[in-house]
């Protein structure tokens, strides 16, 4: 699978750099700098899922930045209307924020799923003190729809033990 900076740069409002065949660099109107994408994550049900990340790369925090949602929007549309595929996420937790990701998260792909005909689920695990949050976004249509939602949420229960924070 491969997402294009050139086709999406038609309708984004930041300018994409394209990282690789699956990721992007962008920099806001507040001079932050961020990397979006996704990366094949083989620990769930082996081929055709990913595991989506946003990174705030110097970690400054700005206001408010709705040209934010509208990047990942495009971002999203483009992956699902490639194959059948799942995306997969889990909020980092090494700087305990991972409570305000996973609300951030939830209101991304909330609105996303409900205007695209997807399935979102999402849940949490405690491990050693440490919440982990997790959720899935696929297609109404998948060909393993239920399969693949069984098995998230047998999945979940391995997140700790499966979850390292990547380079990204």
């Amino acid at each position: 699978m491969k997402l294009s900076a050139e086709k999406l740069n038609q309708h984004s409002p930041y300018q994409l750099v394209q990282i690789n065949d699956m990721a992007f660099g962008f920099v806001t109107d507040q001079h932050i700098q961020y990397k979006v994408g996704f990366y094949k994550y083989t620990y769930f049900m082996g081929d055709g899922s990913y595991l989506f990340f946003i990174d705030n790369i110097e970690h400054e925090h700005g206001t408010y930045d709705p040209k934010i949602l509208d990047v990942v929007t495009l971002i999203l549309e483009e992956f699902f209307n490639q194959e059948p595929t799942v995306m997969l996420y889990i909020c980092d937790p090494t700087d305990q924020r991972q409570a305000a990701r996973d609300r951030l998260y939830h209101l991304w792909f909330y609105d996303y799923a409900r205007n695209h005909e997807m399935t979102l689920y999402s849940d949490s695990v405690t491990f050693k003190d440490t919440k982990y949050y997790t959720g899935i976004l696929l297609r109404h249509d998948h060909p393993l729809h239920d399969k693949v939602l069984t098995y998230y949420q047998k999945f979940i229960s391995h997140v700790p033990e499966r979850y390292t924070h990547q380079e990204k």
